[in-house]
């Protein structure tokens, strides 16, 4: 029995070429996981960084920087799933809930909170920007979420969800006491 074996490697160039007639042939594919996609090693945020394209990764260093800039706010990386993956964690504390997740997918980075119907009343919406008002709009009914989700793409989207994530952290500060 005459087996061709071809090994397919992921981002590779390599041409496979037709096998023989009758011939039984096994492929191999092997993937390489990013640090971001492997949920059983946990990256460092260092790692996490370095699967972003350039512009979102100044963005990511930015976000990450002034979120814990804010006082009593702890960071770490934590897994969250399929969809969200390895994220960075922002905490009050030693709060159950994360203030703030910074979402490093290469594709899209992202920045979600987790919102209360009393924080988003005690908001001046009309002040805000659309694309922060959007993202509100996903923790409210009919909604059955309490995450707020935004893409982070610009300077002026960064700077308006610290200033979110900011009153936030001033909102559980007060319920708190």
């Amino acid at each position: 029995m005459n087996r061709d074996r071809r090994v397919h490697r992921s981002g590779s160039n390599q041409q496979m070429s037709e096998p023989k007639s009758g011939a039984i042939v096994s492929v191999i594919v092997v993937y390489e996981r990013t640090p971001w996609q492997d949920r059983f090693n946990e990256p460092t945020p260092y790692q996490l960084r370095c699967g972003l394209p350039e512009m979102s990764a100044k963005l990511f260093d930015r976000m990450r920087s002034r979120l814990r800039d804010l006082d009593g706010i702890e960071e770490g990386v934590a897994w969250y799933g399929v969809c969200w993956r390895w994220a960075i964690e922002f905490r009050l504390d030693d709060d159950a809930d994360p203030l703030a997740i910074l979402i490093p997918s290469p594709d899209d980075l992202q920045f979600a909170m987790l919102l209360d119907p009393a924080f988003i009343t005690s908001l001046p919406l009309r002040r805000m920007k659309r694309v922060v008002r959007d993202g509100l709009d996903l923790a409210s009914e009919p909604f059955d979420t309490r995450w707020g989700v935004w893409s982070i793409q610009q300077d002026s989207v960064a700077e308006d969800l610290e200033d979110l994530a900011a009153r936030r952290r001033r909102h559980l500060i007060e319920q708190g006491a």
